[in-house]
């Protein structure tokens, strides 16, 4: 009797078959036969290493199913994402053409299967068909060129598992909500529920045979090869259709009421403790409010729990968090980055303002110094207008006067004491939230703010902790205003290491970044040989602005601008990196001239209306 054919191995050699089409872009029976008759399957689980950087070997590896992460890894054990390898694609080409080591680890983030091709199988394919050795040169090009790019596009997962991990939520509802958000954007978008695997197998999954797991497998597959997006919704315990949901997940969205204990729920205990995870991919923590939430607290106790996790809060009945949260999944989050710039900065409002009004959305918030003021209260979910009121508020009508016109009497640490400034961002807080403080993680939008580390030289991206001590961190003026203190270390203006920081929201993720640069291209001279004594500069000061002899910048003004000077190098760079850049062209002003409210808004609402009238439709869509 002839033995039936293996359904599995018949699904596996189907997929071996479609890969190597692809990939040496041929029909030619005979190559594909050449390599798939002593082809070697090797199945992975999450987690599981396939290659280590350095190490030697020469064997080329085609992905039937699955998804994997490439690191490059320093002496001391830091890892780089490199990126992500997927269906179809192919590992160590380059070891096999030039015989160097493993130029990355190879890590597996969900259940894959691959195939092992030999150096010796290759080497014999080309012998005979000579023109698939084109066909990989290409490919070992293109991932040579993407190495290459300053600005990596985010990753994005294929396969998400959304696990409840409190009572309260309906995990398929809320995935058929995000599949009808991010359908509209990027294509298909299928969700698979144990109810599906019941009516495709005619058996629960926590019931099924260990023999169904291959064809469960290759169901998923099949689904995963016609869709943009996989949708596995996870039972809110640990079940078997649990964890398969996580072996099989690119991402997993942990969906969590945020009106409940933020500790860990059981499933998380079992399946992914660091000890022993069940999967390795990224974790993101979806925390869900009611509608009429003003603003969300205590996050830091659910990160505290969490401590690898990103985070979104999300209204569900809102359709505009719905379309945030879809956008950012699907790598298309929109990250709007604002510069430092002194009083010039009251054009991020002009600009914020532009983009409210083209219905362009903001997924992600990042700024520097006085850009970190503005974007503070657009990330509370204030409107353009709210954003405008609130720093006229702060700047122009602090009960004091002068926001920053506290000087010491003795400066021993700074002319500014700071008091004032404090005292407006906490007020700007209060009346936006209701709450004398809140911690950066609290806000609706993902916001982060740049400062100096004194205490170690080096950047500091400032993503937890309260709010307005990190937006004070950043624009912190050596010398001008005191330093503030986090964790022991002293922090001032971010503008010092990084004005504009661009690079910073391409690594948090986001897939389309809208920069405001607010630096100058004209030069500054001065038609002086020295500066004059005290008495003749008082004589001067006491003139108009027009006839005046000496227009010298004040001791605060030259702090500001010395501590933006290690930076405006890589300032000019950062704006190649964004997909939207705007750089007002606004009217000469003193860096702490606060009074110029109203022209530098208006600056910058005009020429990001003019960039944006000159937008293409495509360019447009980019943005949506």
């Amino acid at each position: 009797m002839t033995p039936k054919p293996d359904p599995d191995l018949q699904q596996r050699d189907a997929l071996l078959q479609t890969v190597l089409r692809d990939y040496f872009a041929s029909d030619n029976a005979a190559i594909l036969n050449t390599i798939r008759s002593q082809a070697e399957y090797v199945d992975l689980v999450s987690g599981a290493v396939l290659l280590r950087q350095g190490e030697a070997g020469d064997d080329v590896y085609f992905v039937l199913s699955g998804r994997l992460h490439a690191f490059s890894e320093t002496e001391s054990g830091a890892r780089k994402i490199l990126g992500e390898i997927g269906r179809g694609e192919t590992i160590g080409e380059l070891a096999l053409f030039t015989g160097e080591p493993r130029s990355a680890t190879i890590v597996a983030v969900r259940d894959t299967l691959l195939v092992k091709v030999t150096r010796a199988m290759i080497e014999h394919a080309i012998l005979q068909h000579p023109e698939i050795e084109m066909s990989m040169m290409r490919v070992v090009i293109r991932r040579f060129r993407q190495r290459e790019r300053e600005r990596q596009t985010p990753l994005v997962p294929v396969n998400i598992c959304i696990l409840p991990v409190t009572p309260g939520p309906d995990a398929a509802d809320f995935a058929r909500r995000l599949r009808n958000a991010q359908a509209a954007m990027a294509g298909p978008v299928t969700v698979v529920t144990a109810d599906d695997v019941v009516k495709r197998f005619g058996i629960a999954p926590d019931h099924a045979p260990e023999q169904h797991n291959d064809a469960l497998a290759g169901y998923i597959d099949d689904i995963e090869a016609q869709s943009r997006a996989v949708y596995l919704v996870a039972d809110g315990d640990d079940t078997a259709w649990t964890r398969f949901c996580l072996r099989h997940a690119d991402e997993v969205l942990l969906l969590a009421n945020a009106d409940h204990d933020p500790g860990l729920a059981a499933v998380e205990r079992a399946c992914l403790s660091p000890a022993a995870p069940i999967s390795i991919a990224r974790q993101t923590l979806v925390l869900l409010h009611r509608t009429d939430t003003k603003i969300p607290v205590g996050t830091t106790h659910w990160l505290n729990a969490r401590p690898n996790a990103r985070h979104f809060h999300i209204r569900p009945q809102l359709p505009a968090d719905m379309h945030r949260l879809a956008r950012i999944v699907a790598g298309r989050g929109i990250g709007l980055v604002l510069s430092g710039g002194g009083a010039r900065g009251f054009a991020h409002i002009g600009v914020i303002k532009a983009l409210e009004e083209a219905g362009i959305p903001v997924d992600m918030l990042g700024g520097s110094s006085i850009g970190a003021v503005m974007g503070m209260v657009l990330a509370l979910g204030r409107s353009a207008d709210e954003v405008a009121a609130a720093v006229r508020k702060a700047f122009l009508q602090h009960p004091r006067g002068n926001v920053t016109g506290d000087y010491n009497f003795i400066p021993l640490v700074s002319l500014i004491k700071g008091a004032r400034t404090r005292s407006a961002m906490t007020q700007a807080v209060r009346d936006a939230t209701g709450r004398d403080a809140i911690d950066s993680e609290d806000c609706w939008t993902t916001f982060f703010t740049i400062a100096s580390d004194f205490s170690t030289g080096s950047e500091a991206v400032l993503l937890r902790g309260d709010l307005t001590r990190n937006v004070g961190a950043s624009y912190a003026i050596p010398g001008a205003l005191p330093p503030v203190f986090i964790g022991r270390h002293m922090m001032y203006d971010g503008s010092t290491f990084n004005n504009f920081p661009v690079d910073v929201m391409a690594r948090l993720g986001a897939g389309r970044i809208i920069g405001v640069d607010l630096s100058i291209d004209r030069e500054q001279l001065f038609d002086i040989d020295c500066v004059p004594g005290t008495p003749t500069l008082l004589r001067d000061k006491l003139k108009p602005r027009a006839k005046r002899r000496y227009l010298l910048p004040s001791v605060p003004e030259t702090m500001l601008r010395s501590s933006f000077i290690t930076s405006i190098s890589k300032q000019k760079e950062m704006g190649k990196f964004t997909d939207l850049l705007f750089r007002p062209r606004t009217p000469e002003c003193r860096l702490l001239d606060w009074s110029r409210f109203d022209e530098m808004v208006a600056a910058g609402y005009s020429q990001a209306r003019q960039v944006l009238a000159g937008l293409t439709d495509e360019q447009r869509e980019m943005f949506r």
